[in-house]
């Protein structure tokens, strides 16, 4: 595989490609080109994609299905936000080693910085070793 990232680890146990709808690299059938290029927002005759504009359509219409979109939208943005604050957290911690800081001190540090209780703290500050 060409360009691949082998130091991003999801670990979650799923097998996961990404594509780029407007990648210029490689070689790809032609039905996965006329895949990309409706996701790029290009029109196809490809039968595949005629049956998947379909589909998209009838479940943009269906209202169980807008609002479970919906829910899962909204947590998907909370769990950002926890990975964004859990990657700051080990980033403070990660600069506090470099520079020596006792751990005492990167715990009262992370709780200040990040409300949490000093249990918490120290389960990051465990779980990042």
């Amino acid at each position: 595989m060409e360009n691949m990232d082998s130091e991003v680890m999801l670990n979650d146990g799923a097998k996961k490609i990404f594509l780029n709808a407007d990648g210029k690299n490689g070689t790809v059938s032609g039905e996965l080109k006329a895949f990309l290029d409706y996701v790029a927002g290009k029109s196809s005759e490809d039968i595949f994609v005629k049956k998947l504009k379909c589909a998209v359509e009838k479940a943009k219409k269906n209202r169980e299905w807008r609002h479970e979109y919906m829910t899962l939208l909204m947590r998907d943005r909370e769990n950002q936000k926890i990975g964004e604050k859990r990657g700051k957290i080990y980033e403070t911690i990660s600069m506090g080693r470099d520079y020596h800081i006792p751990e005492e001190e990167i715990i009262t540090r992370l709780r200040t910085k990040f409300d949490l209780t000093e249990e918490q703290a120290r389960a990051y500050l465990d779980e990042a070793e």
